[in-house]
């Protein structure tokens, strides 16, 4: 009987041993894990603000390509109505000229 309560003392005793081992080996782990995610929460923000960074330069590029596009299409609308309107306006200043240099309406 006496070798069954050692049996069952050793094996508690053991069991406080695996317990405490698991607990510090539980402590640890969450220790590294926390670490870890420091070092994650780090990189992810240098990453995302160099992603950031990067995206608003090329953001800031197409807004420019753009710009100069719409400029360039409107110079050349703005042109061509400008032609356009010299063009049917040559009728209408001949005249006026001929008025001005002969005297009369």
């Amino acid at each position: 009987m006496q070798d069954i309560i050692n049996s069952i003392n050793e094996a508690e005793v053991k069991a406080s041993e695996i317990k405490l081992n698991a607990q510090a080996k539980c402590a640890e782990i969450a220790q590294k894990a926390e670490t870890d995610a420091d070092e994650i929460a780090k990189r992810c923000e240098t990453d995302c603000k160099i992603y950031r960074e990067t995206e608003i330069r090329k953001a800031e590029a197409k807004a420019e390509e753009d710009y100069r596009k719409a400029i360039s299409v409107k110079r050349a609308e703005a042109g061509a109505y400008a032609d356009n309107i010299l063009k049917n306006t040559d009728a209408e200043v001949n005249e006026i000229v001929r008025r001005i240099t002969r005297g009369s309406r």
